[in-house]
């Protein structure tokens, strides 16, 4: 069939446009919150949170768009042609065709994100894209397997639910091995990019289980052998890919420490990166007053000779014990650095189960000795919906008046009991 005469009617090119628009709707609600990501980008971190959500649809869509396509052409008598032409010629161009299709609408989406969020696509999101149009031409191949055995009818729709419950509905089990072998887009965290283990994973089952369905599609009478070896293909990809998988967390173990790095001064030396290092100097600045301040006060033992960003971390939590802190302090500007966060991953939690109203005190002592009590007791209100459980805005601040007033040493103390209350007597 000529290429022009191909793209008029296949019915990915005719579904097209329904597509698009239900693709562009999918990005609209589902990137809302993307502009979190213009402070810091990170191109593939963008790409991925662009098309986590699509990908399955676009799965399903070619899947079941390539089996509308092969009952098409075995209706014109396309596969008596095999004696002139190989099986192989008459199937390459609609897969190819389904594929692009689908493929040119996720990569919109992802230009879309990139261009909210003001960065260009870099080598990372390269890869993460072909791994999408590898994910997507296995299940062409499987939908159009199926189109060429069954009626589309039938075929098309239920290979296109498989696909979409296939790729989503292991997300929300606690297997979490499920998460990364079923071709779903893992978020990326900045610096990040999809490892070699990652990639391998995403791939083999999908690809393993196309590559069995070729087996199945050459004869017209399906043999033992043919099934034998299906299934042995097909098994060994998902066993390949859990073996790989088996120890992970929900959050796969992406490659690390792609961003670059700025950092500046000495105790504390500060780390952050560099798209968000404009301010690195106040910033500084500001924490070396913060720690000061809460070393005088007894809050901290000893001040950290090193304060990173989480963001780019090694452990990418926050932490505040030993010489070397990692704290929340993207998107780079010197105010923002004076919030609440700073006071309440200082306390942290000194025990497994503390009690949170007694912890509040502390908390709230040290976020008006680094001068951010204010917005401390706004993020409280909003926590304990305005003060309707635990204590009230006046209970604390009447404690904090009165300890105000007490000598440092005994500011000390209490600080030091009220900690010891927190975590029970028992601590």
């Amino acid at each position: 069939m000529r290429i022009s005469t191909a793209l008029r009617t296949h019915p990915a090119v005719l579904a097209f446009p329904l597509i698009g628009l239900f693709f562009a709707f999918v990005f609209l609600t589902s990137t809302r919150n993307i502009e979190r990501l213009i402070a810091v980008p990170w191109p593939a971190q963008v790409a991925s949170y662009a098309v986590h959500a699509p990908v399955p649809m676009a799965a399903a869509a070619v899947a079941g768009l390539a089996a509308v396509e092969a009952t098409r052409l075995r209706a014109l008598g396309t596969w008596e042609l095999g004696a002139a032409r190989p099986t192989w010629r008459i199937t390459v161009q609609p897969i190819l065709i389904a594929v692009l299709s689908l493929s040119v609408l996720t990569a919109g989406v992802t230009a879309g994100g990139l261009w909210m969020v003001g960065v260009l696509p870099d080598l990372y999101v390269l890869h993460l894209m072909a791994i999408v149009v590898v994910l997507l031409t296995a299940h062409a191949v499987i939908g159009f397997v199926l189109g060429r055995r069954f009626h589309a009818l039938y075929a098309a729709p239920a290979v296109a639910v498989a696909v979409f419950l296939g790729i989503s509905f292991p997300l929300g089990t606690d297997s979490y091995w499920a998460h990364h072998v079923t071709g779903s887009i893992a978020w990326l965290g900045f610096g990040e990019a999809y490892s070699p283990a990652m990639t391998v994973a995403a791939l083999l089952p999908t690809v393993c289980l196309a590559i069995a369905c070729v087996l199945l599609a050459g004869p017209r009478r399906i043999r033992v052998p043919a099934v034998a070896a299906s299934l042995v293909i097909a098994v060994s990809g998902l066993v390949g890919a859990y073996g790989i998988t088996k120890d992970w967390h929900s959050i796969a173990p992406a490659a690390k420490g792609f961003a670059p790095i700025t950092c500046e001064g000495n105790e504390p030396e500060v780390c952050l990166p560099s798209a968000g290092a404009e301010h690195i100097g106040e910033i500084r600045a500001e924490l070396a007053a913060m720690t000061e301040e809460l070393q005088a006060r007894g809050v901290i033992v000893e001040k950290p000779t090193r304060i990173t960003d989480v963001t780019v971390a090694d452990g990418r939590q926050l932490d505040t014990r030993g010489e070397h802190w990692a704290l929340d302090l993207v998107p780079g500007n010197a105010d923002k650095v004076l919030r609440e966060n700073f006071a309440i991953a200082v306390v942290g939690i000194p025990c497994a189960k503390p009690d949170w109203n007694a912890l509040h005190y502390n908390t709230l002592w040290a976020a008006r000795t680094i001068g951010v009590e204010s917005e401390y007791l706004a993020w409280l209100s909003r926590e304990t919906q305005h003060f309707g459980q635990g204590q009230s805005r006046e209970q604390l601040l009447t404690e904090m008046n009165r300890v105000s007033r007490l000598p440092v040493r005994e500011q000390k103390a209490w600080y030091a009991d009220q900690l010891r209350q927190a975590c029970g007597a028992g601590r």
